[in-house]
């Protein structure tokens, strides 16, 4: 599978990652007691993860990034990464404007290097070139080729169990904290973020119980609808807002690959799929416009009542699909939630970037 997880006005084949486990050696159990913050003196400590352990030698300081959420969380920690992908929904030189304020603003520091990244994997003599002490990938889809490359440059960490899905991003934050020595200040942002859910979802009793179904606008030719997994991390984003997902989802959803994030339901079965309100993101106007305009879709139920919420800003596509201790408060922000309410009450949303 390549490092790309592209996306498409379909199914979201979205965005970059990579397999990693790396640097394998004896796992060393020196590291820092849960809760505290390490010292030189708790390395080497090892990570596993699904392809292997990864020991780190020493504390890191020179940091590469190759999936999603992953650069916001380091920098969201206090380290600058020297290398980073480019962001779907980001802005010409691919940051995002919470990795960007994070970086410039909080951290006084300049932007990293964007990491070349091509069907056939990342460009390694890039990496190679940037000397990092650590290649993070904790949310990706690496192949064993390239887990094999990244790991003869520095030690790799890459997914927990299943690419792309694997854990929430309260596990992302706490197992990279756990890389870079930052238990104490990883389990901080978690309860910072968390507050953050709880207060604004607060504002919005309608929320608590609501069954969604999370999906894409679609292309002329289409004869299905996307249907995101549960375990997806912006479908259990919505779990943690009091949302609930469709019955039917289980079902629907049941015989996906491992390594993959969605599954399908036919525009004919859709009266059989009950919800609340639907979800869902768009490349563009023109996507949008058809899907609402389909003979069949348009009279589902939560369609034909304005139940849905659409989101045609790339940015927010990325804040809510990848989302993490940075992007989940710049989505508050721009009223995802407030959004999502009035969604549910019929007040259909179209989000168009600003």
């Amino acid at each position: 599978m390549s490092v790309l997880r592209h996306t498409s006005a379909l199914v979201t084949l979205a965005t970059l990652a990579l397999v990693a486990a790396g640097c394998s050696s004896t796992p060393d159990s020196s590291a820092a007691p849960d809760g505290a913050a390490a010292t030189e003196s708790s390395y080497p400590r090892t990570i596993e993860h699904a392809l292997g352990d990864t020991t780190i030698p020493e504390k890191p300081e020179r940091v590469v990034t190759l999936s999603w959420m992953n650069h916001d969380i380091v920098a969201a920690l206090g380290v600058v990464p020297v290398g980073v992908p480019e962001t779907w929904g980001g802005d010409e030189e691919g940051f995002t404007p919470w990795f960007r304020h994070q970086i410039e603003n909080e951290l006084n520091a300049q932007m990293p290097e964007v990491i070349n990244v091509t069907e056939d994997g990342p460009d390694y003599e890039q990496i190679l070139a940037l000397q990092p002490d650590v290649i993070i990938g904790v949310y990706s889809g690496f192949t064993e080729t390239e887990y094999k490359r990244l790991s003869e440059i520095a030690p790799t960490v890459a997914y927990m169990e299943r690419p792309f899905t694997a854990g929430t991003w309260q596990e992302h934050t706490e197992i990279i904290g756990k890389i870079l020595g930052e238990e104490d200040k990883a389990a901080e942002l978690i309860e910072q973020t968390e507050a953050a859910i709880a207060e604004e979802a607060a504002k919005y009793p309608n929320l608590k119980g609501a069954s969604f179904l999370y999906s894409t606008t679609f292309s002329s030719g289409a004869t299905e609808i996307t249907a995101y997994i549960s375990e997806d991390p912006r479908v259990r984003l919505l779990h943690e807002f009091g949302m609930v997902d469709t019955p039917q989802l289980a079902a629907k959803t049941a015989d996906v690959p491992a390594d993959t994030w969605y599954g399908g339901i036919s525009l004919e079965e859709l009266d059989s799929v009950e919800a609340d309100v639907v979800l869902a993101w768009s490349y563009a106007d023109a996507d949008t416009k058809h899907t609402l305009e389909h003979p069949v879709f348009n009279r589902w139920d939560p369609i034909a009542n304005g139940r849905y919420f659409i989101a045609e800003d790339n940015t927010l596509g990325m804040a809510t699909s990848g989302p993490d201790v940075l992007s989940i408060q710049w989505a508050i922000e721009q009223g995802y939630i407030k959004d999502i309410s009035a969604a549910i009450d019929g007040g259909a949303v179209v989000h168009t970037a600003e």
